[in-house]
């Protein structure tokens, strides 16, 4: 079975939002970012992106990152953060069988 984490992200004891990830390991090893929320009264003030970019400075590796087709505010706030950590150093792949969305970096 592949590693999991979790991560909870948290102010004054008060969880603000949380990650989920498991590690690919074949071929090559990838984290891979399947649950992500930030709740509702936290969304967009920075939080949710300030998580994303703590769980990427953790560890030197090769990311995945999928979103739903129809959750297009995911699509644009990954896009978004990605872009922006990656310097626009990602690809962005379309799974029709899945119909999801699936950015692809790297921190090594």
């Amino acid at each position: 079975m592949e590693p999991v984490f979790h991560f909870i992200f948290r102010s004054n004891r008060r969880i603000l939002s949380w990650l989920f990830e498991n590690l690919d390991t074949d071929p090559d090893p990838t984290h891979v970012i399947y649950d992500f929320m930030i709740l509702k009264k936290y969304r967009r003030n920075g939080i949710g992106r300030t998580a994303a970019k703590q769980a990427f400075d953790l560890f030197k590796a090769n990311w995945k990152v999928a979103q739903m087709e129809s959750n297009t505010s995911a699509i644009s706030f990954w896009r978004k953060v990605i872009s922006e950590y990656s310097k626009n150093n990602y690809i962005e792949r379309y799974r029709k069988d899945s119909k999801k969305y699936i950015q692809e970096f790297s921190t090594k």
